[in-house]
């Protein structure tokens, strides 16, 4: 892999990505490649682009410098291209998705590998939603569906692998196997194998119970009695009215990760 271009994106609002940020860009400036940085990061240097502005660029890598939700907003922006992400959690983290440390050794050595070829690329699985034909954006964790008025339990109705379910409910979690350590967790749903092709569907809240379930990947359609919300891994929402179609299945482009070396359940060892 020939790396030419590089995005950096960091957290909004942390000295502490930003001073990261800085130095990334002194050890790959002389690499002979163009360097990006995403509003409102500042580095001398490079060039200050809005995330309006990404889908444009010709990238070949990201680095995405702070905890899961700047990944996930990271793979988003990258969503329609195949570009490789390198994860640098902060130490205030979960960093689930990430593969570095701050730790300066652990960059350099990181950036030693990435201009020398010697790492793997991970593939990532994605869902994407439409409501009655409008395309929302992908998600690498999950769709939550939620009721949007608080006082009264809609009826949510689902289709999914050739059966049609009803359950009274607040709300319910479509998560892939990168998202089974997200919301879905705290909510009851099981841990899946990060390498898995599987969805996995978890209510919330469900006045009669209804387990979680994982089912191979397929399409699915959910229908609200009431108007609802849908989340895209906790970072976009839209507005659905009752009885619209939300259909959700199989993004067609995968996230990609920078890898050093394989770890089995990566997701359950940093849990």
């Amino acid at each position: 892999m020939q790396i030419r271009s590089v995005l950096i994106t960091a957290r909004y609002g942390s000295a502490r990505a930003s001073e990261l940020a800085s130095s990334i860009v002194g050890m790959i400036h002389d690499k002979g490649c163009s360097i990006y940085t995403v509003n409102p990061i500042k580095v001398e240097g490079t060039r200050e682009v809005d995330e309006s502005m990404i889908k444009a660029l010709d990238i070949d890598l990201a680095i995405a410098i702070g905890g899961d939700g700047t990944v996930l907003r990271t793979v988003r922006w990258l969503s329609t291209k195949h570009v490789p992400v390198l994860a640098i959690k902060l130490p205030t983290s979960k960093g689930m998705l990430a593969e570095v440390t701050a730790e300066r050794s652990d960059i350099e050595h990181a950036i030693h590998r990435l201009f020398s070829n010697s790492f793997y690329v991970e593939r990532r699985m994605r869902i994407m939603a439409s409501v009655d034909g409008r395309e929302l954006q992908p998600a690498l964790n999950e769709m939550l569906i939620i009721r949007d008025n608080l006082t009264r339990t809609p009826t949510y109705r689902m289709r999914l692998v050739g059966t049609e379910i009803a359950y009274r409910m607040d709300g319910l979690i479509v998560s892939t196997p990168t998202g089974s350590t997200g919301h879905s967790l705290s909510f009851g749903g099981s841990i899946v194998y990060e390498g898995l092709e599987a969805m996995m569907i978890t209510p919330i809240a469900p006045i009669n119970r209804m387990p979680s379930i994982v089912i191979p990947v397929t399409d699915v359609e959910v229908r609200s009695n009431m108007d609802a919300k849908v989340v895209i891994d906790g970072q976009v929402v839209y507005d659905v009215k009752q009885d619209q179609v939300i259909s959700i299945g199989r993004y067609e482009h995968d996230a990609l990760f920078i890898r050093f070396e394989p770890r089995g359940l990566r997701q359950l060892a940093n849990i």
